[in-house]
């Protein structure tokens, strides 16, 4: 009895076969990769854009701002263009200990959150986010 997926045989044993690609799938497959990483690129819509103050002067008179998209935003175009069962996110939460800071003398923590989202065939990318406690 002989197999081509690696199933067991009669015998009790298996039989594995290495997947043997030829240049032109690999070709079809590398030409897909990065047609998605193109739509990948496509910048959102200003509608999904929020903003956020992330320093300002102590007289609250200047400061910046960082543009962000909505989390829902990023979850539909992945849905939409890898399918919802074509990637993975995972957080991971950790805190650090207690401390005090040095300007105001409060006792604070700090959380750190990290993001690994996988796209299947292409890779995957973790960030990670501190706020305080």
């Amino acid at each position: 009895m002989s197999t081509s997926n690696g199933h067991v045989l009669g015998n009790g044993k298996s039989e594995a076969k290495p997947v043997e690609l030829s240049l032109q799938t690999a070709e079809r497959m590398s030409e897909r990769t990065m047609a998605l990483v193109a739509e990948l690129e496509v910048p959102f819509d200003p509608s999904v854009i929020e903003w956020r103050v992330t320093n300002t002067t102590k007289d609250k008179k200047r400061g910046q701002i960082i543009p962000y998209g909505d989390q829902r935003a990023y979850t539909d175009r992945l849905n939409a263009l890898c399918s919802p069962a074509g990637w993975t996110r995972t957080y991971t939460v950790h805190t650090s200990a207690n401390f005090q800071r040095s300007d105001d003398q409060k006792t604070v923590a700090k959380v750190f959150v990290t993001c690994n989202l996988t796209i299947f065939g292409i890779g995957s990318h973790s960030a990670t986010g501190e706020e305080l406690d």
